[in-house]
């Protein structure tokens, strides 16, 4: 089976019956308002087919690999003392920007909701910001440098959903003025209903956060042979003390410098790499062509098989994350309208989720690169293609900033949870 047409096939019903739904609520038509709805929504798909399809099926030519030819030694600990100064400072920089945009709540709708006062850009950062966790650097480097950039199918599936999720959720949660996903469920089903969701979305955030956590502490014992669990204490306690102070507007202001962070250590890890191997062209004809599909085998491979990864995130994933995760709710609400809202979503799949995809894989795209060019030896093990790649390319300093980047996803997702 071709992952392309199963995953377009499957996917463009359900994109399908999002424009019909919103066409019969009289937000998608012919003209106006509602052919601008319409053109956005089927240009955004058209664009991530296009992408994916020129990924699939293009000739694409490929240098030759080159022998390992020894030099590099793989550290007991990664990075200097001044890297981990600059994560600790870091931390304490999270702590007071938190803090401070958080004083002055009045209400617990200024706590959980900062006042519905927030444009739509910064709405968007701070969702991609959520979106990327501390596991999505590790998993996605781990995964770029097994498949290539066949990791980027999770984060370009999520526009499957679009039409439902902004003419259809949407304006049902932003007009009913509900505060959270189980009184929406009272509301329409009953207050067995609202028992219900609670304890099921309580039981998906607590494992939404233990995963982070866990993954954070693992890196942190990579780095500096941390115990795990005490790694993850240490920053679960940094984030919950802004979180507490401030709210939703500590979050979604920690956010936007969190966001703005990651993506640019993604890229500048990226350029790095380009720039030790002679340009963007070389390090892509050093990607083997079967590390630039943009999915891999339908179901050859159990670990990553193309079929599981379309269930698994573009259908049950998806469909959790934008229209049942309180966090993500609470902040499409923080909007000052429904169209602000509508606009951050727009943007945050459209642009940053691209981009977020690129800057999560990086690492193991450009350890893989490296591999074929003969710098880095083929035995390195995937899980630490990113710390390895980072360390490699990055000056004492900078290999901090980009560990920082690895704390930020992590708080600027546990705190959106807490």
């Amino acid at each position: 089976m071709d992952p392309f047409l199963y995953q377009y096939g499957i996917g463009g019903a359900v994109f399908a019956l999002g424009l019909v739904y919103g066409s019969r609520q009289g937000y998608l038509g012919l003209r106006g308002s509602g052919l601008r709805n319409l053109f956005v929504c089927v240009a955004g798909l058209l664009g991530f087919m296009l992408l994916q399809g020129t990924l699939q099926y293009a000739p694409m030519q490929e240098a030759a690999a080159v022998p390992y030819q020894g030099g590099y030694q793989r550290k007991a600990q990664l990075g200097t003392s001044l890297d981990y100064a600059i994560m600790v400072a870091y931390f304490g920089a999270m702590l007071l920007i938190g803090t401070w945009f958080g004083r002055g709540n009045s209400s617990t709708r200024d706590f959980f909701f900062g006042g519905q006062r927030f444009s739509w850009w910064l709405i968007a950062f701070s969702l991609v910001a959520t979106t990327i966790g501390s596991y999505s650097f590790v998993k996605y480097s781990k995964v770029a440098f097994s498949f290539g950039t066949a990791s980027s199918q999770t984060y370009l599936n999520d526009w499957l959903w679009v039409p439902l999720l902004l003419f259809g959720w949407l304006p049902i949660l932003y007009f009913s003025r509900v505060v959270s996903i189980p009184e929406y469920f009272e509301r329409r089903f009953g207050p067995g209903a609202r028992s219900l969701a609670t304890w099921l979305l309580l039981a998906y955030l607590v494992g939404y956060v233990g995963i982070n956590l866990f993954t954070m502490g693992q890196a942190l014992s990579i780095l500096l042979g941390w115990p795990v669990l005490g790694a993850a204490v240490l920053v679960a306690s940094v984030s919950a003390v802004y979180v507490t102070f401030g709210g939703q507007t500590s979050v979604i202001m920690t956010d936007l410098f969190q966001g703005a962070m990651l993506l640019a250590t993604g890229l500048v890890l990226l350029f790095l790499g380009m720039d030790y191997l002679g340009g963007a062209s070389a390090f892509w004809e050093h990607l083997p062509r079967g590390h630039r599909t943009a999915f891999p085998h339908f179901n050859a491979d159990p670990s990553y098989p193309a079929v599981g990864i379309f269930w698994q995130d573009a259908m049950a994933n998806s469909a959790m994350f934008y229209f049942l995760n309180q966090g993500m709710v609470m902040r499409l609400l923080s909007a000052r309208s429904v169209e602000d809202s509508r606009k951050a979503v727009i943007a945050m799949m459209a642009i940053l989720m691209p981009l977020a995809a690129v800057v999560v894989a990086s690492g193991g795209w450009v350890a893989r690169a490296l591999v074929h060019a003969g710098v880095l030896p083929p035995d390195i093990a995937p899980k630490e293609s990113f710390f390895i790649a980072a360390e490699f390319l990055t000056q004492p300093g900078v290999f901090g900033l980009v560990m920082a980047a690895l704390t930020a996803a992590l708080m600027s997702t546990v705190d959106t949870l807490i």
